[in-house]
């Protein structure tokens, strides 16, 4: 890269940088603080639910990434703009690339790791954050329940016991009103806290389920020998199954064991999955390709950063909804597989050609008429507000 290239890239770099650092520790705040319920009396349990906090980061950079690239980088353009940067380096003579190159770039190293993040580290980082929620689940059970009382130890999910001596416990009793629509009890004479692995699992010994309907009431029972419960999130688990289609690798979601239960019963769980890990490094690139498209090319001071970022946003906000809704269909079909991929490969197509064309779209017709009706709208609302002189004259009268 040029001087020049060099120097815009910092800049949106640096932009970038800190918008991810923001969208991040607004997530991972809100995600902690969710499960800080969870923690019970133990010094050992707090230091847990801030490790297995931790590694939800991977998963939420991941998801934060691309919207960071297209705020970075329409920062560091409008920027540009402020400064008269842009309007100097389109007087000099040069050439366009040496404003897209450096965001394309950067598009590219998100990309990269968001691919690496989706295949390499988001599995681990699952997998250990799954196994940190069992092994505070299993000592909430064992070591921390009062024998005889009811501990809601989730939101909806109240426990019990008569006894616990080391992983055995007797008389336990669940109620689980998480579902609205269903509501869940469970009696068992004994339960085990058994480990397989690296997991660990509750497994009841000769109980009932009490399933109630909550529309109509009914009440079905059913009485079990061994029912077993993932200790990740006290929920049964479907053919002891323990392993989520986020913790498995991508070798084993394109070519999972014949024998896999999941992949034979629910096959289009392990698809979204594969299909969500090769579709979602494609967002940066289309994202800095479309922060180009909206804040790239010169302009007056008199024309604020505010419709650049609001148009760079708002296109973002809707191409991901849009993967979204494709990824909910390839869970009801396998045959939408191509539908999350192709979404963001025909942006970056699309808003290749407008920045190889050096398409104006801040200037085209229906955008400048949405920008006037907004600019119109904001001033008959200042224009309702006080001024600071009319308050003061009313405060001295």
């Amino acid at each position: 890269m040029t001087l020049l290239e060099r120097y815009i890239f910092r800049r949106a770099l640096l932009y970038t940088f800190g918008s991810l650092l923001s969208l991040v520790t607004i997530v991972w705040i809100v995600q902690a603080l969710s499960r800080i319920d969870i923690v019970k009396t133990s010094v050992s349990t707090v230091g847990n639910i801030f490790w297995i906090a931790f590694m939800l980061l991977p998963d939420l950079a991941s998801g934060v990434v691309p919207f960071a690239v297209v705020i970075g980088c329409v920062q560091a353009l409008n920027a540009l703009n402020a400064g008269s940067e842009r309007a100097v380096i389109a007087a000099s003579g040069a050439k366009r690339t040496v404003i897209v190159k450096p965001i394309l770039i950067l598009g590219l190293l998100a990309a990269a790791l968001v691919f690496l993040v989706s295949h390499v580290i988001g599995p681990a980082s699952s997998r250990e954050f799954q196994n940190g929620m069992r092994t505070i689940n299993a000592d909430a059970l064992t070591l921390f329940l009062q024998p005889g009382r009811f501990e809601e130890v989730q939101d909806g999910l109240v426990v019990s016991i008569a006894d616990a001596r080391g992983t055995e416990i007797t008389g336990l009793f669940i109620a689980d009103t998480r579902d609205e629509a269903t509501e869940l009890t469970y009696f068992a004479s004994r339960g085990n806290v058994v480990e397989e692995g690296a997991r660990s699992y509750l497994l009841l010994s000769n109980g009932q389920l009490h399933r109630r309907d909550a529309a109509n009431g009914a009440v079905s029972v059913i009485q079990f020998g061994t029912y077993a419960f993932d200790l990740a999130d006290l929920r049964p688990s479907n053919n002891n199954d323990w392993t989520r289609t986020s913790e498995r690798s991508t070798a084993n979601l394109w070519d999972p064991h014949p024998n896999d239960k999941k992949a034979q019963d629910e096959p289009e769980e392990l698809t979204e999955e594969l299909v969500q890990r090769f579709s979602d490094f494609l967002y940066p690139i289309a994202f800095a390709l479309w922060a180009l498209v909206v804040a790239a090319r010169p302009r007056t001071n008199r024309s604020g950063p505010g419709p650049a970022m609001a148009f760079g946003l708002g296109g973002a906000l809707v191409l991901k909804a849009l993967g979204f809704v494709s990824l909910s269909l390839v869970d009801r079909d396998q045959s939408f597989a191509v539908l999350p991929i192709l979404l963001p490969v025909s942006a970056i197509v699309l808003n290749a050609w407008m920045v190889r064309r050096d398409v104006d779209l801040m200037e085209s017709g229906p955008v400048r008429a949405l920008v006037d009706a907004f600019s119109s709208l904001g001033e008959r609302i200042a224009a309702l507000m006080p001024t600071g002189s009319a308050y003061s004259g009313g405060r001295g009268a």
